[in-house]
């Protein structure tokens, strides 16, 4: 998972379409049905579903595996920040 990904699957849940989740962050339809894909065929379970069109023109939905996944990429960014600070911290003393 890339941040970018992640970005992707959060405009998603927000838009409700593929479509406008990829102009709000400037990526390609192509590129984003793309990514969409990818992460829809290496998981489990399906990360974002699509409703075709109709009156009411066609969607995109996280699923609730997605949403997991965005929590726990969100407490690993975290965690690694956290420890980047750290070891930071840590070297700066090693010079000291």
């Amino acid at each position: 998972m890339t941040p970018r990904r992640v970005d992707l699957l959060r405009k998603i849940k927000s838009t409700g379409s593929i479509l406008a989740a990829s102009k709000e962050i400037r990526m390609s339809y192509q590129q984003a049905w793309s990514f969409v894909e990818q992460m829809n065929r290496l998981s489990p379970l399906p990360v974002v579903t699509r409703k075709r069109g109709g009156t009411n023109g066609g969607g995109a939905e996280l699923t609730s595996f997605g949403s997991n996944l965005i929590e726990r990429y969100e407490k690993l960014q975290t965690m690694h920040d956290e420890y980047i600070q750290k070891t930071g911290e840590a070297m700066l003393f090693c010079f000291l």
